[in-house]
């Protein structure tokens, strides 16, 4: 048995739960189903007469003018169909979200007959989980977001909450309309780790973390974004998530490391962080046969200077001698000060012959610095070094800095204020 057309629409519309409506824009009829007044509580009979004002009795005054103004819009073109919500008075005295869809129907031949035919949907419960999710979002301290990734690579925010502008200076309409304003502010330093982060999630499908800086002007802010994602069927990945304000976090979390790897006295880096450095550069030797040395230097005869002049005295000696290795070293070089008066120069890319001139370039520097005591009393200091080069012929770290004391022992034994150069390899 073949449905007619206008059962097929009925049932349709019993499915939907849709009322109808029909408006005629010249005469003002207006013709409701009763599916329409009973969205309301109503029957037809009860709000008989039903006229053009009995819509806007019962729509909400601030959308009934939002209301005529979409329809303004789509009958000069601007829209390709009337749609708009408006809140209307349920008979139990709340308001319902009703979304309201219509198109022009008009007989060519009369000019009276342009009836404006739609749907009215009553939307209540998604509107109002679309308001706690947004009151939901303005609470919490962070943008939720959802994230797809099409397989062709490209990507859009199918959700942003508004605290995106907060976050990185674009609203969240913008973001949504042009995915790359959620990226462009992201540090040039941390762009690839936040994109290869994201490739290991969609490959793995585990949980995305990732920290990363946000520069806005002249402020670098620190986030971090959190999410789980989930593989669609067209093979899409969708990651939905929160990024989070980590900016005091982090920037406890780096003076924490910083003073873990510093020594509190001179601001050098202490032992701990030079032999951690020491196995990276060793490491590197092996696979690229990058060559690097290091300096062992010690302060000649300090415990007299302590004796004599007193402990803060032989701090301040310490500090001066600080400042002295950083300003004839290179930026790449690590100075660490690793035991009361010994201090070690690592020199990446340094050959042996290029470190020997660095560790005399150091003692004859401070033979000729004066220093004077609180009694004003002048006193010299001097030191003792070691110079040895990594080469394949030295069996590991270890082998290495024994190498490095032994040479700054052959100092100290041949009277001190001197530089020793190890035979690890040549110059």
């Amino acid at each position: 048995m073949q449905l007619s057309a206008e059962t097929r629409l009925k049932a349709i519309l019993e499915g939907t739960g849709a009322g109808t409506w029909e408006f005629n824009l010249d005469t003002g009829e207006i013709i409701f189903n009763d599916r329409w007044a009973s969205m309301l509580g109503y029957s037809l009979d009860e709000l008989s007469p039903v006229s053009f004002q009995t819509w806007e009795r019962l729509s909400h005054a601030d959308d009934v003018q939002a209301a005529h103004q979409a329809l303004a819009q789509y009958l000069n073109g601007e829209n390709p169909q009337y749609e708009c919500v408006v809140r209307m008075l349920h008979k139990n005295g709340q308001w319902r979200y009703i979304h309201t869809r219509g198109t022009l129907l008009t007989d060519r031949y009369e000019s009276s007959h342009r009836w404006l035919m739609g749907t009215h949907l009553d939307v209540t419960d998604e509107k109002v989980s679309q308001h706690q999710l947004q009151k939901l979002a303005e609470s919490l301290p962070g943008v939720i977001y959802s994230f797809v990734m099409d397989p062709d690579g490209r990507f859009h925010f199918p959700y942003l909450s508004q605290k995106t502008e907060d976050f990185y200076g674009v609203s969240a309409e913008d973001a949504r309309a042009n995915p790359d304003l959620m990226f462009d502010p992201i540090h040039p330093d941390d762009l690839p780790r936040v994109q290869a982060t994201i490739d290991e999630s969609a490959r793995t499908l585990c949980q995305w973390v990732c920290d990363f800086r946000i520069v806005l002007g002249d402020r670098v802010r620190w986030l971090r974004g959190v999410s789980r994602p989930e593989r669609d069927i067209d093979g899409s990945i969708t990651w939905h998530g929160v990024i989070t304000d980590i900016d005091d976090r982090k920037l406890l979390e780096l003076e924490l490391e910083q003073l873990s790897i510093t020594d509190e006295l001179t601001g050098l880096y202490n032992r701990r962080y030079m032999l951690r450095k020491l196995e990276e550069l060793a490491a590197e030797n092996e696979r690229y046969g990058h060559t690097f040395s290091l300096i062992s230097l010690d302060i000649d005869f300090f415990k007299a200077i302590n004796d004599s002049w007193g402990h803060p005295m032989g701090d301040a000696v310490l500090q001066t001698i600080a400042r002295l290795i950083e300003s004839r070293t290179r930026k790449a070089d690590i100075v660490a000060r690793t035991g009361g008066e010994e201090f070690i120069v690592l020199m990446p890319g340094t050959t042996l012959g290029d470190a020997r001139h660095v560790a005399e370039s150091l003692r004859t520097s401070l033979e000729t610095l004066a220093f004077v005591s609180d009694e004003g009393q002048p006193f010299s200091v001097t030191l003792s070094a070691g110079v040895v080069s990594w080469s394949t012929d030295v069996p590991s770290v270890r082998d290495l800095l024994a190498m490095c004391d032994q040479s700054l022992y052959q100092a100290k034994r041949a009277g001190r204020n001197r530089v020793v150069v190890s035979g690890a390899k040549g110059d």
